[in-house]
């Protein structure tokens, strides 16, 4: 394929033609066009639309067809765009690959660290005016400023087992309910969970939810936990099925958990809790 020099043009919008071969149909309806309409509302269009010319006052779409939209429905007049000159129908399909080939999304920390670079040069205090000066939801700005605050170990383990988008995130919300099972220190479990990752043993985001719930009952759960840390093979499926408990044995559980909590903090039962405190003693020393 030779190589061709493109040239720079302020074009009128009526010359652009979408091309009706473009592999992509969806160019978005939603939340993400929206957010580049604003964007290209505020600072115009950044990249140039990349275009081929068919003939005289004619350009097809070679790349931009979200931009080209965003500009049709704020009534642009031109537009700015990299404009090369008439192709064969194999030069144009070529080229249209490579450029949508080559392109690299974000790594999540760069996007963090960018996210947060705005968010300090703007002066912003909160996350919601982050995701009001950039028309992004909320959900997102936080979920992406907190892979910042994550162990820089965490972090490169993410990226060695490759784990998706989706699964940090969930990560991020699983890591604070992580404790040490037997020898099994926090560590040890995060690069298991890892490794379960990537072997497709944890399969999605709800995975990494069922879990959470579980560590979250970790003193009841202690034994089929480490019996799913040590077996690479073990689903979380699987889990959950040894760990589904009774009404009664949960309930058993939460009290458990009240009484420690307030020696914890050094509160004094009141008449009425001591009193069912004692009833419960005794009705213990006759079960056992």
């Amino acid at each position: 394929m030779q190589k061709i020099k493109p040239l720079f043009k302020e074009l009128p919008i009526e010359q652009l033609e979408r091309d009706p071969e473009q592999p992509r149909r969806d160019f978005g309806v939603g939340g993400d066009q929206n957010r580049l309409l604003k964007s290209i509302e505020t600072y115009g269009i950044e990249e140039p639309i990349k275009v081929s010319q068919v003939e005289d006052g004619r350009y097809i779409i070679i790349d931009g067809h979200r931009r080209y939209i965003c500009a049709q429905r704020l009534e642009l007049k031109t537009v700015p765009c990299r404009v090369y000159p008439k192709m064969s129908d194999g030069e144009f399909e070529a080229r249209r690959y490579e450029i949508q080939n080559n392109r690299r999304n974000w790594k999540p920390m760069e996007k963090s660290n960018s996210l947060y670079r705005i968010k300090t040069k703007f002066g912003l205090n909160t996350n919601r005016q982050l995701a009001d000066v950039l028309s992004l939801s909320i959900t997102i700005i936080s979920n992406s400023l907190q892979i910042r605050d994550v162990k820089v170990d965490y972090v490169e383990l993410m990226e060695k087992y490759g784990l998706s988008q989706s699964n940090r995130t969930e990560f991020i919300r699983l890591k604070n309910k992580l404790r040490k099972i037997k020898e099994l220190e926090i560590d040890d479990i995060v690069q298991i969970i890892f490794e379960k990752t990537k072997n497709n043993v944890i399969r999605n985001a709800k995975d990494f939810r069922k879990l959470g719930k579980i560590f979250l009952r970790a003193t009841a759960n202690e034994n089929e936990l480490y019996t799913f840390l040590k077996d690479p093979d073990m689903s979380i499926s699987e889990l959950d099925q040894r760990t589904i408990q009774s009404g009664f044995s949960l309930l058993i559980e939460q009290s458990i958990q009240a009484v420690a909590s307030k020696r914890k903090d050094g509160i004094a039962f009141s008449s009425k809790e001591k009193s069912l405190l004692t009833q419960l003693r005794n009705l213990l020393q006759k079960a056992f």
